[in-house]
């Protein structure tokens, strides 16, 4: 699985970056980056790069805070297993 493949923060990690809503950061092959964020009941394109920045920021402590490509789906299995 390449480093891109799905990861999963598991429910054991009571905090993490993700809790606030759903982002998206989409590269257009034009250049430039945009984000789009999910808060309900708020859904936000965002284009400003000091903005962008800092869901670059969230996106990289999310990616920490998440288990490995490895990892990932052998807890998803598990957690499969117990319901």
């Amino acid at each position: 699985m390449s480093p891109r493949g799905a990861r999963t923060t598991p429910s054991f990690r009571e905090d993490h970056a993700g809790l606030a809503g759903a982002l998206q950061l989409l590269r257009p092959r034009e250049g430039g980056t945009v984000g789009h964020m999910e808060v309900p009941p708020i859904n936000r394109l965002i284009s400003d790069p000091r903005d962008i920045r800092v869901l670059q920021i969230r996106y990289g402590i999310i990616r920490a805070q998440a288990l490995t490509p490895r990892e990932s789906p052998a807890y998803v299995e598990k957690v499969q297993g117990e319901t």
